[in-house]
């Protein structure tokens, strides 16, 4: 089993109660809130590729698909499209914002006919950004193809309905950031021609190697981090060295604030604060700011064993960058990455190191699973509901008041 390996560079404390708190979070696989840990288990996994695949066969010939969606409902999507597209996957375009720039740049070049593809995901159908988007996409693109990615009930089903578009559900107990995984996921990625098997095979390894509550890779890494916050190292970086990653750890950036920024039961406000980087270009921003800042940062690194590489070649530029001839692109990467942890763990800042031997499907799948089950142990840690949100739903209703005041 390929897995991905995961190491931390501080001392971390295990408090008695973490292996109570992993079998809690293993009781709860699959069931209520945490039905999301089922999508990559039987019968769930084979009943979604096929519909998905039966669904994917009827719409083709088609040349671009576009994703309406906001939040969990396009990130994941989004991140793992552009980890693992290639010269032969179909287009994909996302619009999870109502910037009408973007929208204006975006859909009138789109084919208005069965050659474009528009994919509409929403649980309920409810949110405004969605209902603007939608709104929006048929006025632009009336005879375009349209799947909806849905509830049972709500908002978007019954528009569905009424329009006679084809549905995929979204399962019960799977919210908005833990569906990349389900339909929301991967009926796009399927679309633009991506293997999504993997993904779901990766995912249920991983799973595998968290039913344990000793050298639980999910328990490790939710104590490290939530130990880390306790200790005042609250902001917590995730940095990929390797562009195709930006948009996954925007994932999880997401993932993390919105399921543990949350008030606990006795009434204190707790959370850590995530950010992205990416390696090495932040090296030329960030890490001044890691080395003579204040030292309340938690700093991951992600690095991929590449394969593929660019030679430097034999002359040197100038005698200041001789030291390069002979060397690589990746090569020089890696030793930026090295480099940069060692110089903020020496500058007082905690890191931590995850390493993926490949960029596929399975080690894509593992990740994901290890980070949402790394969120419902650490939601456990912190007392907390990882799977409400209901500072983003009061922001929703405020919304809503505001503009219909101001249209008044």
């Amino acid at each position: 089993m390929n897995t991905i390996e995961l190491h931390f560079h501080f001392d971390i404390h295990e408090p008695s109660s973490l292996a109570s708190v992993i079998q809690s979070a293993n009781e709860g696989s699959g069931k209520g809130d945490e039905r999301w840990r089922a999508l990559w288990q039987e019968p769930m996994q084979s009943e979604h590729i096929s519909e998905i695949s039966s669904l994917v066969s009827s719409l083709q010939p088609y040349k671009n698909v576009l994703v309406l969606g906001i939040g969990g409902s396009a990130l994941g999507a989004k991140a793992l499209y552009n980890a693992l597209r290639d010269d032969d996957s179909t287009n994909l375009l996302v619009l999870d914002n109502i910037d009408p720039h973007t929208f204006n740049s975006t859909v009138p070049h789109l084919s208005n006919d069965s050659k474009t593809v528009v994919v509409v995901i929403s649980k309920s159908g409810g949110t405004a950004e969605i209902g603007a988007l939608l709104m929006a996409t048929q006025k632009a693109l009336p005879d375009a193809s349209y799947v909806a990615v849905t509830g049972e009930s709500g908002e978007l089903q019954k528009i569905a309905n009424e329009n006679n578009w084809p549905t995929l559900l979204v399962p019960d107990g799977v919210g908005g950031r833990f569906s990349v995984l389900s339909p929301v996921g991967l009926f796009p990625l399927a679309l633009c021609g991506i293997a999504i098997q993997p993904l779901l095979e990766g995912a249920r390894e991983m799973d595998e190697l968290c039913q344990t509550t000793e050298n639980n890779p999910a328990g490790n890494l939710a104590n490290a981090l939530i130990s880390a916050m306790h200790e005042g190292h609250n902001i917590q970086v995730m940095m990929p060295y390797c562009d195709r990653l930006v948009k996954l750890a925007e994932w999880y950036v997401q993932l993390w604030a919105e399921s543990l920024g949350k008030i606990t039961s006795s009434g204190t406000r707790v959370g850590p604060s995530p950010m992205t980087a990416l390696g090495a270009t932040d090296q030329h921003s960030m890490l001044q700011l890691w080395r003579e800042g204040p030292a309340d940062k938690v700093i991951g690194f992600i690095e991929l064993q590449e394969t593929v590489d660019v030679q430097l070649g034999e002359k040197p530029l100038t005698d200041s960058l001789s030291w390069l001839c002979g060397t690589s692109m990746a090569s020089l990467l890696s030793a930026q990455l090295h480099a940069t942890e060692q110089a903020v763990r020496e500058a007082g800042q905690k890191t931590w190191s995850l390493q993926m031997q490949s960029l596929d499907g399975h080690s894509l799948g593992q990740f994901i699973a290890l980070w949402q089950i790394t969120v419902a142990i650490a939601g456990r840690l912190l007392d907390v509901n990882p799977y409400d949100q209901p500072g983003v739903e009061l922001g929703k209703l405020l919304t809503k008041k505001a503009y219909t005041h101001k249209k008044q």
